[in-house]
């Protein structure tokens, strides 16, 4: 589909975002991306919003060999994602638990309207059977839309695996490692409420404001929202360029600064973190060699350590370059689902992860992001994300962290409740 493209100076950036999001009450499918100003060096954008859906693809049945003919035949911006169980149609997996979300498996659209914002400019990419003027009066409307206040949430949170559950399952799993099935396995936990007080696009400004991570997102899918605060990307292309930054290591953020300097060398200095981190590396760069340029696979940061408003965490960042007559699309999901979430043997860890775990993950740790028309693409990792079904009046989030023989059960759900302490910060918070 030809588009055209119109540019527009904003006043204010942040002003705008917030009005673009509450816009998007409008419509039954959108897709928002925001950096958060983390600019790192292959971000793209500050935020960008694709929405009023003209085409979409959803299909079951052989997914990614489906997407590839999608592409094909329409040559446009897909927005979209990949969730953590399309891992049964790449090997032969089964998912078990019950899905209270009811995300499709995977869901790609394309947009009439993208909006990409970029040091306070805004262009719009928009279908060219679209008139200017339409293009204008659109812009108009959101730059008038009144923000409201905020929201107040007072509800009951539950959990799917209580806590001596959950120690009890570190146990066995670490009877796993030891019996040489595994060496690392992610392991989740689900959080719940049912019925609950919520407004999701309040939800998404307010989870934003007060994380600030740099691959949040807000997808909808009918009655089904993602609100997603990820501190990680899952892969980019960029040209021939390859880039996955898997997330290992993890401690809180303190504004003591000398406590903040303490939980940060304490992190670089973990020996545990460090070896999860490599684990997760070999991984990836084995992911990545199944598609690409003979000798082209490199570590180019290993487990360096990168600071957000909560967290600390350590980063590496693994690159190769794609190889002649590879589709971009096969490079996903030789990838998929990405070895931080799952664990090593990756194979053998989702085998596990479907006996130890409680709840169906479905987008939880699967990827949301984009393919632009040249296939370049970028896609995060669902990971500090609220999960809500409008139609169920459902809502709950998943944790979980990298078991390895030297894990110890209370640290392990210690740092689970590190990685949840936004969502229940904002969840938690009545004013």
């Amino acid at each position: 589909m030809a588009r055209k493209t119109k540019k527009y100076k904003l006043v204010n950036s942040i002003d705008f975002k917030n009005k673009i999001i509450i816009h998007l009450k409008r419509y039954d499918k959108f897709c928002f991306l925001d950096g958060n100003n983390s600019h790192d060096k292959y971000s793209s954008f500050d935020y960008l919003a694709a929405f009023d859906l003209k085409i979409e693809y959803k299909q079951t049945n052989n997914p990614f060999e489906g997407l590839k003919q999608f592409f094909k035949k329409n040559n446009d911006w897909m927005f979209g994602y990949f969730s953590y169980d399309l891992k049964n149609d790449i090997e032969e997996l089964e998912s078990k638990n019950i899905d209270n979300i009811h995300f499709p498996k995977i869901h790609f659209f394309i947009p009439q309207y993208i909006f990409i914002v970029r040091d306070n400019e805004l262009k719009i990419i928009y279908n060219n059977q679209i008139e200017e003027p339409a293009v204008d009066d659109l812009f108009e409307l959101i730059s008038n839309i009144e923000i409201g206040q905020g929201f107040n949430f007072n509800n009951e949170i539950k959990t799917k695996i209580s806590k001596e559950d959950y120690f009890s399952a570190i146990k066995s799993i670490k009877k796993n490692i030891q019996l040489g099935d595994i060496y690392e396995m992610n392991f989740c936990q689900e959080f719940y409420i049912e019925n609950p007080d919520v407004n999701p696009f309040s939800l998404f400004l307010k989870l934003n404001e007060y994380a600030k991570s740099p691959f949040s997102a807000f997808y909808r899918y009918n009655d089904s929202f993602c609100i997603c605060s990820s501190p990680e990307r899952f892969i980019k292309k960029k040209g021939k360029k390859i880039i996955s930054q898997p997330i290992k290591g993890t401690s809180p953020r303190f504004d003591n600064f000398s406590q903040d300097e303490l939980s940060k060398n304490s992190l670089l200095n973990s020996e545990k973190d460090f070896s999860e981190n490599v684990m997760i590396v070999d991984l990836v760069r084995n992911d990545l060699s199944i598609t690409a340029a003979t000798g082209s696979v490199y570590v180019e940061e290993l487990a360096k350590l990168y600071s957000y408003k909560n967290v600390h965490h350590l980063i590496s960042t693994v690159v190769s370059e794609i190889a002649e007559n590879i589709n971009p699309i096969d490079v996903i999901k030789n990838s998929f689902p990405m070895g931080s979430m799952t664990g090593a043997p990756k194979l053998r860890s989702m085998e596990l992860i479907e006996n130890y775990e409680k709840s169906y993950r479905g987008i939880y740790s699967g990827s949301i992001g984009y393919f632009t028309p040249e296939m370049d693409f970028d896609f995060n990792v669902v990971i500090r994300s609220l999960l809500y079904n409008q139609k169920s009046n459902y809502l709950s989030f998943m944790v979980g962290g990298a078991i390895t023989i030297e894990s110890d059960a209370k640290s392990e759900y210690q740092e689970c409740l590190v990685k949840a302490k936004s969502i229940l910060d904002i969840l938690n918070d009545e004013k």
